[in-house]
């Protein structure tokens, strides 16, 4: 769980930096960050790894990095990179 945490962290700085920049972000990144977002809902919701306190408030805050990065997206016409 904490390997899982601490990549999706930096893949969502990453993709927010990005942002911040008027840079492209790369679809495949944004779906892979999406990916983590559902993966992180169901296991707050089954609790089947049962997470630490301290991994449970990493996964919310994860959520809400998240969700500030689609509202961001959303909001200021970011190009996507589009696949060849």
């Amino acid at each position: 769980m904490e390997h899982f945490l601490d990549e999706a962290f930096v893949r969502a700085g990453q993709a927010l930096e990005q942002c911040r920049n008027g840079l492209p972000i790369d679809p495949h990144g944004l779906e892979w960050l999406l990916a983590d977002a559902l993966a992180i809902v169901k296991n707050l919701e089954d609790g089947s790894a049962n997470p630490t306190t301290e991994q449970r408030d990493r996964m919310l805050e994860l959520l809400l990095i998240l969700a500030n990065l689609q509202e961001y997206v959303a909001h200021h016409s970011i190009r996507l990179d589009r696949p060849a």
